[in-house]
């Protein structure tokens, strides 16, 4: 069915090998229902990583499912034993399963509130970068993860 850019959408692709396989579908609305420890979320930005690249040009080892990860959102509905750090209606960004769509979901211990004076475009370049700086400070001063 056709869709315009007023209905949930969603960026999939049938094979990888190519940029060009690439194409906007209808999504699903029941496909970021939240369950338990994680969010739905109404997807605002979502940061390119190499990763998606290799992912959709099938360079990538293995099935890495989906493209897109990393992404400012609001969050549409909370799980089950999501915890109190966030709220729903609240801006987050972090890490989501195939968010490269309108709706998303996510584990909620992937995401942090996203402060105001942060856009959603640059809030979405963050996820991964952050966690790469992480791993590699704390993988070259073993001390630093005791604090």
């Amino acid at each position: 069915a056709a869709c315009s850019l007023s209905c949930p959408i969603a960026l999939r692709f049938d094979a990888r090998g190519s940029l060009t396989s690439l194409r906007v579908v209808p999504q699903p609305v029941g496909s970021g229902v939240a369950a338990d420890g994680e969010a739905s979320l109404r997807v605002w930005c979502v940061g390119l990583n190499f990763r998606d690249v290799l992912n959709v040009l099938g360079a990538y080892p293995g099935d890495p499912g989906a493209p897109g990860s990393d992404c400012a959102a609001r969050v549409a509905a909370l799980g089950a034993a999501a915890g109190a750090e966030l709220a729903v209606g609240g801006c987050v960004l972090g890490h989501a399963v195939a968010a490269l769509a309108s709706l998303a979901r996510a584990d909620v211990r992937l995401l942090a509130a996203r402060p105001a004076e942060l856009s959603p475009e640059s809030a979405c370049t963050l996820p991964t970068v952050w966690s790469t700086v992480h791993a590699a400070f704390c993988g070259s001063h073993p001390l630093a993860r005791h604090r």
